[in-house]
């Protein structure tokens, strides 16, 4: 079905239109819900399945699109339900792989992670193709003749002193639409860490809502994004500040090659109430082409006035006397990029916990740079 989604990553605050950063309008086709096969992951002791239920009594709010969330929840095809028991700290990750494919182009994901008082534990999301269209080369994978199609939406509860831990990879083919949301609510003491790897797909849609509800409550956020080709990247972070000595911080940086466009949004909302706060938002982007576009918007709002937030920037070409050290120690221009994009990704890339998982995204980010 075709709809028209208004207001996709729409800034909270509106600015001068001229600057293009506001929110996009998106008329698109929104696939009919089809089988997808996956494998689920095996639960650690103290988690257990649960249902979208116990998120009845959250607000939550979507960074992305509301239609487009509200899409994600009927129409799903795949997705992971669990709750982590009070006070259990799950030492394994949780890992979950959806993988398209010629045969199920369509990926359709609704996740939820409920976590107890005092509980901890470490979900990992990773989106790709599947083994046998990886291995192929990109100019001949049956996926390039196939319109892909992936919405995903993961939403969070945090109770009192729980710890949460999102890790989110995407490696998708140059022929995907790809929507990711996220939203978290996060109580007293508790902490909601969220890091994306969006590494491919044609389009890339990423929001993200964090919602600190409660008093001394936490939110941190480590992105990381590469473009090239013709590739659109478009990014929305929220983070809400309602609790008093709450602390947010986002940490973003990426590389663009070629005629990529991009645009990051980030805000930090201090509402009349949470006294003592901090946020802070920061942003490091490499330009390697004089064609690639970057658009940036940090926003601070401030509803309240004992707060401390602040943003940074640094967005610009590549160093030159950097990349001349580089192969005057006998490195190709190539290799000199790839070293320097790759130092950048592994700052984000500490986080995800599988080492195997880490030389994979490094042998794939090589090969594309």
């Amino acid at each position: 079905m075709s709809v028209v989604l208004n207001n996709v990553n729409s800034l909270p605050v509106r600015t001068w239109r001229r600057l293009g950063v506001n929110g996009e309008t998106l008329d698109i086709a929104l696939p009919e819900q089809r089988a997808f096969e996956y494998k689920k992951p095996v639960l650690p002791d103290g988690v257990t399945k649960t249902h979208e239920s116990v998120l009845v009594c959250a607000e939550f709010k979507s960074a992305a699109a509301e239609e487009l969330a509200a899409y994600t929840r009927v129409h799903s095809n795949a997705g992971i339900a669990i709750r982590s028991a009070l006070g259990v700290k799950v030492a394994e990750p949780i890992t979950v792989r959806y993988n398209v494919s010629a045969k199920q182009p369509v990926l359709v994901d609704n996740n939820v992670i409920f976590a107890e008082a005092h509980s901890e534990v470490t979900v990992v999301i990773i989106y790709g193709e599947n083994d046998d269209e990886r291995r192929k080369p990109e100019g001949f994978s049956e996926l390039n003749e196939v319109q892909v199609f992936h919405s995903g939406l993961t939403r969070v509860i945090a109770e009192n002193c729980a710890v949460v831990r999102i890790v989110q990879v995407q490696t998708f083919g140059k022929s995907t639409a790809h929507f990711s949301d996220f939203s978290a609510v996060i109580a007293n003491g508790a902490r909601v860490e969220l890091t994306r790897l969006e590494l491919g797909a044609q389009n890339v849609y990423a929001g993200c809502h964090m919602k600190l509800e409660g008093d001394k409550s936490e939110a941190r956020t480590d992105t990381f994004y590469f473009g090239d080709g013709d590739r659109k990247l478009d990014f929305n972070y929220v983070a809400r500040h309602h609790g008093k000595g709450t602390d947010s911080k986002m940490e973003t940086c990426g590389a663009l090659f070629d005629n990529c466009h991009k645009i990051f949004r980030g805000t930090i909302d201090f509402i009349n109430g949470a006294s003592d706060s901090k946020g802070a938002e920061s942003e490091s982007t490499l330009m390697f082409s004089e064609n690639a576009r970057n658009r940036s918007a940090p926003l601070i709002l401030c509803g309240e006035e004992s707060v401390e937030g602040s943003h940074a920037a640094s967005i610009g070409r590549i160093d030159e006397s950097k990349l001349y050290y580089l192969r005057s120690r006998g490195l190709s221009e190539a290799d000199a990029k790839r070293l320097m994009v790759t130092a950048q990704m592994e700052t984000v890339m500490k986080n995800l916990p599988s080492e195997q998982e880490r030389d994979r995204l490094r042998e794939w980010l090589g090969a594309r740079i």
